[in-house]
C-alpha cells in the first residue's frame, strides 16, 4: 500500500504538474505583491475579505488538483471478468490487462491499464480523468477559473494605477509604484492568465457537456460512429435498429449521478429499454466492421517512427501530420501492417508480429509500439486478387511466394508509391 502511494506521489514530478505549479506560483506571487499596494487587507473589512478569497481560491484549487492526481480515475482490476460467464460475449477483451473491459471502461496506453469510465488522459495532472477523479477535476477547473478572474482584476487594476501614477500623484493618492521588474512581471502574468483562462474555458465547456448528457468524449465518438454506421448500412439497403445511448438519464439526474455517484464504476443506471451491455454490443459491432475494412500493407521503405520525419520522408509528410496523439511506429522493409485508418500522407495500423515477438508480447517484454501511425509512402497495399503466400518467421523476415507476373506488378506499384 505504501509503495502504491509513493508511485502516485511520483506523478507530481512530471512536466505537466510542474508547469501548473510554476504558473500558479508566479501568478499568485504577483497578485499578492500588487494587492498589498493596490488594496492592502488592513485597509478595510472588504479588503480583508478580498485577501482571504485569494488564499482560499489558491488552497482549494491546489487541493482538488492534488486529489485529481492522487485519487486517480479508478482502475479496472487486471484479469477482470463479469460475474456470469455467458456475459463475456458482450464485452471486449484487453490483451494487455488480460481481462475483459467493463462497460464504459477503456484501456489507456499511457497508464497501461483499463480505466473506469475513462474520459481522457490529461498530461497536466499526469493521470487519466475517469470515474473516481472527474468531479475533483471539474472542481479544479472551476476554482482555477475563479482565481484567474480575481488575479486578472487585481493585476490589471494595479497595472492601470501604476501607468497613470502621475494623475494619482496630483490627487495625493499614490497606491501602486512600479519598478522595471514588477512591470515586466505584471505584463507577463496578465498574458499567462489570459492564455490559460481561454484553455481552461474550453476544458470546462467539455466537462459541462459531459455532466449534462452523461456522455464523455470517448462515448461521444462511439455514438457518432453508431450513427454513421446506421447511415451507411441504410444507404446500402441493410437497415439496422437505431442506437439509443443508454446512460443519458435526463439533465438533472445526470448532474446528480456525476457529483453523488455511489456505484462501483462497473455497473451503471441505464435508460428504460437498455441494459448494461447496450453500449458494449455496439462497440463489438463497430470493431467487427472495422476488421472487415482492414487492409494489409507491406513496408517497402523504412519508417523511422519520428514525429517530424522531414529528413527521411520529406516536407509534405511532415507538414500534413495526423491530428492525433497516437504513437508513431518503426517499420523495416518487409514488415506487414494491418491498416484501419488512411489519410493522404499517413496510415494507421498494427504491425504483424513474428512468432518470437508474439512470445515477448505475452511476457510483456516487447519494446516499442506495434500500433500507430506511419508515412504512407513507406508501404504499398497488397491487393486481394494477388496470389501471395505471406508468413512471418522468428527473425521477423517476411517470406512470400508470388507468380512472376504478379511480382512484376507489385514492384511497379512500389516504385509508383515511392515516387509519389
Amino acid at each position: 500500500m505504501f509503495y502504491d502511494w509513493l508511485f502516485e506521489l511520483r506523478r507530481f514530478l512530471h512536466w505537466g504538474p510542474v508547469i501548473v505549479f510554476s504558473l500558479m506560483a508566479g501568478v499568485t506571487g504577483t497578485t499578492v505583491y500588487l494587492n498589498e499596494m493596490w488594496w492592502p487587507p488592513q485597509e478595510s473589512f472588504y479588503a480583508a475579505i478580498n485577501f482571504v478569497s485569494i488564499v482560499f481560491l489558491n488552497l482549494i484549487t491546489l487541493y482538488h488538483f492534488g486529489m485529481s492526481i492522487v485519487v486517480g480515475p479508478g482502475l479496472l482490476p487486471k484479469h477482470w471478468r463479469p460475474n456470469y460467464p455467458e456475459e463475456e460475449q458482450f464485452l471486449q477483451y484487453c490483451k494487455v490487462c488480460e481481462g475483459y473491459k467493463a462497460p464504459r471502461a477503456h484501456h489507456c496506453r499511457r497508464c497501461n491499464r483499463c480505466v473506469l469510465r475513462m474520459d481522457h488522459h490529461c498530461p497536466w495532472i499526469n493521470n487519466c480523468i475517469g470515474w473516481a477523479n472527474q468531479a475533483n477535476f471539474f472542481y479544479f477547473l472551476f476554482f482555477f477559473m475563479l482565481g484567474s478572474i480575481q488575479s486578472a482584476v487585481i493585476i490589471g487594476s494595479s497595472f492601470y494605477d501604476g501607468i497613470y501614477r502621475r494623475a494619482y500623484q496630483q490627487q495625493g493618492d499614490i497606491r501602486v509604484i512600479f519598478t522595471l521588474r514588477s512591470a515586466v512581471a505584471c505584463v507577463y502574468n496578465l498574458g499567462v492568465i489570459v492564455g490559460v483562462f481561454l484553455a481552461t474555458l474550453k476544458l470546462m465547456q467539455m466537462q459541462i457537456k459531459t455532466i449534462m448528457w452523461n456522455c464523455n468524449e470517448i462515448e461521444c465518438w462511439i455514438v457518432k460512429k453508431a450513427e454513421f454506421r446506421r447511415y451507411m448500412n441504410g444507404s446500402n439497403g441493410r437497415p439496422i435498429p437505431t442506437f439509443d445511448y443508454p446512460y443519458d438519464l435526463g439533465v438533472w439526474r445526470n448532474i446528480f449521478e456525476f457529483f453523488n455517484s455511489s456505484g462501483d464504476g462497473i455497473n451503471w443506471p441505464v435508460r428504460p429499454g437498455s441494459d448494461q451491455y447496450t453500449m458494449t454490443r455496439e462497440q463489438l459491432a463497430q470493431k467487427l466492421e472495422k476488421r472487415a475494412r482492414t487492409r494489409t500493407y507491406k513496408c517497402v521503405a523504412p519508417a523511422t517512427g519520428y514525429w517530424l520525419p522531414i529528413l527521411s520522408q520529406g516536407l509534405m509528410v511532415t507538414v500534413c501530420l495526423p491530428c492525433a496523439d497516437d504513437p508513431r511506429i518503426v517499420l523495416k522493409i518487409g514488415d506487414l501492417v494491418h491498416v484501419t485508418r488512411i489519410q493522404d500522407y499517413w496510415l494507421y495500423g498494427e504491425r504483424v508480429l513474428s512468432k518470437k515477438e508474439q512470445k515477448l508480447q505475452k511476457k510483456h517484454q516487447l519494446k516499442g509500439h506495434i500500433r500507430g501511425w506511419f508515412p504512407r509512402c513507406c508501404a504499398v497495399e497488397l491487393l486481394d486478387d494477388e496470389e501471395v503466400d505471406l508468413t512471418v518467421g522468428d527473425t521477423g523476415e517476411v517470406h512470400e511466394q508470388r507468380k512472376p507476373k504478379e511480382a512484376y506488378k507489385a514492384k511497379k506499384r512500389c516504385r509508383k508509391c515511392c515516387h509519389n
